[in-house]
């Protein structure tokens, strides 16, 4: 079976209201800088719609699809297998537009944003593969978002939305049956494939309300929110900045200081692996609703880089 590329991204852009939001707020500001000194320009080289809103069909191949792959970041892993398994036409339906390396609790610290790797982005080119993105939308969107598809492994009733973003809200205050904070990281290890979690703050032993940020949740702000709302856990992909940048470095002390104190449970899962999961159960769910074609998540070997 097969479909059209533009079936599938008018789809997409219909269901996650794509063209209401007139430009993603953080790909907006990201993307353009990773590739100021790249050669070839991004105007030639993403889809001319795509460079207003940074959403939706960034890369268009040959026009007919076999296959729909999904992930979190177009790493070189995920690139490689993705142009090692597909048909000519066939689509990667990614969350990020370009890779992070948002570094690791027990290793290096990472180079935060990165254009695609252009050996990879030549092969894609030169195969007619295509490449579509999806970042704000799928952050807020009321039943398909990186958030719900974390509540939704938890089990958890979703009790209210926080921190709004683009035409939405990027964080959710959930209700659990009672856990304490050992068997919920053990729980969490298991739902996202990691070896271990970045853990600060308090150790809670009974647990029942979180707030839940997936990927960038950095930032004691957020924190806050969540404490006031009365949450035990704070859980996003990364509560830590562990990036090389100054910024970066500066937010990992104020963040170290603010866990001193906080009375909450702080875990970090990995920017990549919070978001990767919505593209490896909700995102595959909808597109089988939807189409006719065969789904295929790629998933990363490490989480933490």
């Amino acid at each position: 079976m097969s479909v059209n590329i533009f079936d599938i991204s008018k789809s997409l852009d219909l269901y996650f209201e794509v063209r209401k939001l007139n430009t993603d707020p953080s790909m907006s500001k990201f993307l353009p800088n990773v590739y100021s000194d790249y050669l070839p320009r991004i105007e030639s080289l993403f889809e001319q719609e795509f460079q207003k809103r940074f959403n939706g069909l960034m890369i268009c191949g040959n026009p007919t699809v076999h296959t729909i792959f999904t992930a979190a970041f177009p790493h070189d892993e995920i690139l490689s297998q993705f142009i090692e398994q597909s048909q000519d036409g066939d689509l990667l339906f990614i969350h990020h537009p370009i890779r992070l390396e948002c570094g690791d609790p027990q290793g290096s610290l990472g180079r935060g944003f990165l254009p695609i790797n252009p050996i990879y982005l030549k092969k894609i080119l030169k195969k007619k593969l295509s490449i579509y993105s999806l970042h704000a939308p799928l952050d807020y969107h009321p039943a398909i978002s990186t958030n719900r598809a974390i509540a939704h492994a938890l089990s958890a009733e979703v009790v209210s939305e926080f921190l709004p973003y683009g035409n939405g809200n990027a964080g959710l205050i959930v209700a659990v049956s009672k856990i304490s904070i050992n068997r919920l990281i053990d729980k969490l290890k298991t739902i996202f494939s990691i070896p271990y979690v970045d853990f600060a703050g308090s150790k809670v032993n009974n647990i029942t309300t979180i707030g839940i940020v997936a990927g960038g949740g950095d930032d004691i702000e957020y924190f806050k929110q969540c404490a006031d709302r009365g949450c035990q856990a704070y859980l996003s992909g990364e509560i830590t900045s562990r990036q090389q940048s100054n910024w970066a470095k500066a937010n990992m002390i104020k963040v170290s200081q603010y866990a001193q104190t906080s009375k909450m449970s702080l875990i970090g899962v990995s920017h990549a692996a919070s978001e990767h999961l919505v593209m490896k159960s909700l995102i595959p769910e909808w597109i089988k609703k939807n189409f006719s074609v065969r789904v295929l998540p790629i998933t990363q070997n490490r989480w933490w880089v």
